[in-house]
């Protein structure tokens, strides 16, 4: 015979459930993006720099960030990219000294000088033509 839990339903489908939610959370902290530095000192050391002031509890934020993911490839080497978190204190300074706010990509040239702001409503298309300027 076999043993139930609790629930009425057999243990096996606990631990089938169990494992399924396992999955689903490893899956998904697989999505994250990563490799983004927030490493300010590079803008200005010879490539342009993208800066992601990002805000890590709004969804507009990480659609921003997930554009970035999804494009970066094709820019290795050529452009920096970065993300820094807007509640955190090198973030708050960064944003009153460029005079932006949270989720906004900034756009630096290779000498450091700001080329372009872009707000949460950038596309692929319009993000490509400014990176390819730079």
């Amino acid at each position: 015979m076999t043993s139930t839990s609790r629930t009425g339903r057999p243990r096996w489908a606990n631990r089938i459930a169990i494992l399924v939610v396992c999955l689903v959370l490893v899956f998904a902290v697989l999505l994250l993006p990563k490799g983004f530095s927030d490493d300010l000192s590079k803008i200005g050391q010879g490539l342009p720099v993208v800066v992601l002031m990002h805000d890590k509890n709004s969804v507009k934020s990480l659609a921003l960030m997930e554009l970035l993911n999804k494009i970066r490839s094709d820019y290795a080497g050529k452009i920096e990219f970065l993300a820094v978190d807007i509640d955190s204190q090198e973030g708050q300074v960064f944003s009153r000294r460029q005079a932006v706010g949270a989720i906004t990509l900034l756009l630096f040239d290779a000498h450091g000088v700001r080329r372009a702001v872009l707000d949460q409503s950038a596309d692929e298309n319009l993000l490509r033509s400014v990176l390819d300027g730079l």
